[in-house]
């Protein structure tokens, strides 16, 4: 379907639009700026069309959390990489993944999450690498991920030790300051503590992993250009004698996508200064309903509705279309005042964590997605 003929259809209430001209030019800047391997995390957006302009803009491989992501890629990038960098997996998948799918990469942060490697896994095969996955430290993240997962310093240089005593493995370290993370200083903490952590381990260590988190831009919060983030953090590696002899990698998943996708839907009721419309937070739009306002536009007759000072804007209440209360975006949107039923409302920056989080609650799902063809919508 084309874009002109989804915003003129009346067959349903809500659509995607994919831009992979702007995926590719996202990408192609982090691979360019980044001193190391650029992983795609699979988990912010999983359709086959981002993962595959994802490997052609430059992506060394696939940051990989469960089964089910590793055959995605497998499925629509044949022959791509994948590293299994999920602190908690079943046993069953670990020895799938490595028999089946040929994945070597894997990530513990405990000594019960090693043993299963150890038990499932050969430990005369020097093709895998296992990483230690340790605390950060304090992060400005919006989503800290150490209250789930990091090893103490104690317990990563134990660990390093157990995998090179009892195995012909290679080791990494691994730590992942949160989502959203907007400076530079906690990436710089991290490794920091890498450092550290090499010179005091008796095993030798041949990589590490900053993991994502790298931030995207919303209208409530803008952040440095991701680029300014990475000339810091390779100065940094530059000048560590630990650091630059390592593979240096990262998984950044947010910051490569958030830009690439749009949520279009339309306007089913106005009540007064309250809008609802075809998707809500089950359908798409559940990062605003938490902490981001999304840029939006609102649309009429294929076009979008100017602003001027006869067309005045007023903020609404949006809501979406379910019947459940909590079905309403956190912040309020600026939109024009003669807003009304039958327009669209274009929700722009949604290529991450919103396919991958929507469902069809209570029978509305969003099932269409159009590619957009260059500067389409800009």
């Amino acid at each position: 379907m084309q874009f002109a003929d989804a915003i003129r259809t009346t067959e349903f209430d809500a659509f995607y639009t994919f831009d992979p001209e702007r995926l590719a030019r996202a990408t192609t800047a982090f691979v360019e700026a980044f001193p190391g391997k650029v992983l795609y995390a699979v988990k912010a957006n999983p359709l086959p069309q981002v993962l595959s302009t994802a490997r052609a803009a430059g992506v060394a491989g696939f940051d990989v959390a469960s089964i089910a992501e590793a055959l995605l890629v497998q499925a629509q990038v044949p022959g791509a990489r994948c590293w299994f960098m999920n602190p908690a997996k079943s046993r069953r998948d670990i020895e799938r993944s490595w028999r089946d799918l040929g994945l070597r990469d894997f990530v513990v942060d405990c000594a019960a999450e090693l043993d299963k490697l150890l038990a499932v896994l050969p430990t005369h095969d020097a093709s895998v690498r296992v990483y230690v996955r340790f605390h950060s430290g304090a992060s400005d993240a919006l989503y800290d991920l150490n209250s789930k997962f990091g090893a103490s310093h104690e317990e990563t240089l134990r660990l390093l030790q157990r995998i090179a005593a009892q195995t012909a493995w290679s080791t990494g370290l691994a730590f992942h300051p949160g989502s959203q993370t907007v400076s530079v200083e906690p990436y710089l903490g991290a490794m920091q503590t890498a450092a550290r952590l090499i010179e005091q381990a008796d095993a030798s260590v041949s990589a590490l992993d900053i993991g994502g988190g790298f931030p995207a831009p919303y209208d409530n919060m803008p952040v440095p250009p991701a680029t300014s983030m990475l000339a810091r953090l390779g100065e940094f590696v530059a000048s560590s004698a630990s650091l630059r002899r390592l593979e240096l990698m990262c998984e950044p998943g947010r910051a490569l996508v958030y830009d690439c996708m749009s949520l279009f839907a339309r306007v089913i009721l106005r009540k007064d200064d309250a809008v609802y419309c075809g998707a809500g937070i089950f359908g798409g739009l559940l990062p605003a309903q938490q902490f981001f306002r999304l840029p939006v536009r609102a649309w009429r007759d294929g076009r979008p509705i100017a602003n001027t000072a006869a067309d005045a804007q007023r903020e609404f209440i949006v809501f979406g279309p379910t019947c459940d209360s909590n079905d309403r975006l956190a912040f309020p949107y600026a939109l024009p005042s003669q807003l009304q039923e039958g327009d669209w409302i274009e929700f722009q920056h949604v290529g991450a964590y919103s396919e991958s989080v929507r469902c069809a609650f209570n029978g509305f799902s969003v099932d269409h997605i159009v590619t957009l063809g260059a500067h389409e919508l800009d």
